[in-house]
């Protein structure tokens, strides 16, 4: 989609489709080798098979190489090749993760992909033993789902939140594991409207701060997290709902956002959700996800609702740092540095990355291993400093 406030990576890089929106979700899943995703030969096997801008066959061969891969862990698990068995079933769930994330228009395969994707998530880590336990934080008549990645006694806790098509498990491969690797506890946790939340009746809403509050105070609660040694980390429009967050008085010691969107009516106007709406291929399909994460049903109502996500520099009193990538949209990169020049600690830093780094892509997508790096290098700092 040529709409510019959400393009999401640079129109010059091209990985393998000309549909703008699968390119981006093809060259996050080429990213994500290196956290257990398929690797790139594998990638591309598939993406060969993909009619370009045809969202039902990105979901057939998606779902089909997961199928395939779920079967080969089971013969390995069967032979006592129990680590293997689990890095191929990591590479199950990202092939049934990514095939969901086109096909909501279709009830039937959306919702078997949901159970796929989380049984094979679920097994692979059992079976690569890593530290990783489930949550649940009570949040008004339901709860918010998360993983916890246990790093150990006197780690520093990293709170992160994914975008409006993003699941728990997304970020776990798209920062948690990474920074679970360079010493931080990380806590991924689906807020309302998020991963599967919808199914238990919640939906996006503006107030983040109400759900994040409500895991920080379970952190707290449930395994004794300092907050002071604690950071939050969102990512898309999830640096709009942690930026929300620290508006408050909670205590947390800081907060990076890529990108810290504080208005989201200028990010997704009617005008620009009508022609996703009227739009054929990844687009539509991004709409109808945006839909079914909202409980709504029309393009009108959804700008209504964008248009309450709005944020205030002004109240933040931690340390911050800002990211954006300059193959991003401008909306997002003008109101990253919007909200950088308008925060009033000290502590603070913008980081653009440009196309040198290969982690232009919104998010970072295309190099998660660099968003690794600046972020925690980053935090390491901020906690250095307060001793």
């Amino acid at each position: 989609m040529s709409n510019e406030p959400i393009q999401r990576s640079s129109a010059a890089i091209h990985y393998r489709f000309d549909d703008r929106d699968m390119d981006y979700v093809f060259q996050m899943s080429v990213a994500a080798a290196k956290t257990g995703g398929p690797d790139a030969g594998e990638l591309y096997a598939i993406a060969s098979r993909i009619e370009d801008g045809d969202t039902k066959s990105w979901v057939k061969e998606f779902e089909a190489y997961g199928d395939a891969q779920r079967a080969l862990a089971a013969d390995w698990e069967a032979r006592g090749r129990r680590r293997s068995a689990g890095e191929v079933l990591m590479k199950a769930y990202y092939a049934y993760r990514q095939a969901w994330q086109f096909a909501a228009a279709d009830a039937a395969v959306f919702e078997a992909l949901i159970g796929k994707f989380e049984s094979a998530f679920a097994d692979a880590t059992r079976l690569m033993e890593l530290p990783l336990t489930y949550l649940e934080v009570p949040f008004g008549s339901a709860s918010l789902p998360g993983l916890r990645l246990d790093a150990g006694p006197g780690a520093p806790t990293l709170l992160l939140h994914g975008g409006l098509d993003t699941c728990r498990e997304d970020v776990f491969h798209l920062i948690g594991l990474n920074a679970w690797r360079r010493g931080y506890t990380a806590v991924m946790v689906d807020l309302p409207g998020q991963g599967t939340t919808p199914l238990r009746g919640l939906h996006l809403m503006s107030e983040a701060e109400r759900p994040i509050g409500a895991v920080v105070d379970h952190l707290v609660a449930a395994y004794g997290t300092d907050p002071a040694r604690l950071a939050l980390l969102g990512m898309s429009a999830g640096g709009y709902m942690v930026s929300r967050a620290v508006m408050t008085e909670r205590p947390v010691a800081a907060c990076v956002a890529s990108t810290p969107l504080y208005d989201g009516g200028s990010m997704l106007p009617v005008e620009a959700l009508e022609a996703m709406a009227a739009a054929g291929g990844a687009v539509h399909a991004g709409f109808l996800m945006y839909l079914w994460r909202s409980g709504l049903t029309t393009a009108a109502e959804l700008a209504e609702l964008f248009a309450t996500f709005r944020a205030d520099p002004s109240g933040v009193d931690c340390a911050f740092l800002s990211i954006a990538g300059s193959g991003e949209g401008p909306g997002f990169i003008d109101q990253t540095r919007r909200w950088h020049d308008g925060l009033p600690v000290a502590d603070k830093t913008l980081l653009e990355l440009d196309a040198s780094t290969g982690a232009d892509a919104h998010c970072q997508a295309n190099n998660p291993t660099r968003l690794a790096q600046e972020v925690c290098d980053w935090l390491d700092g901020v906690f250095s400093r307060r001793g």
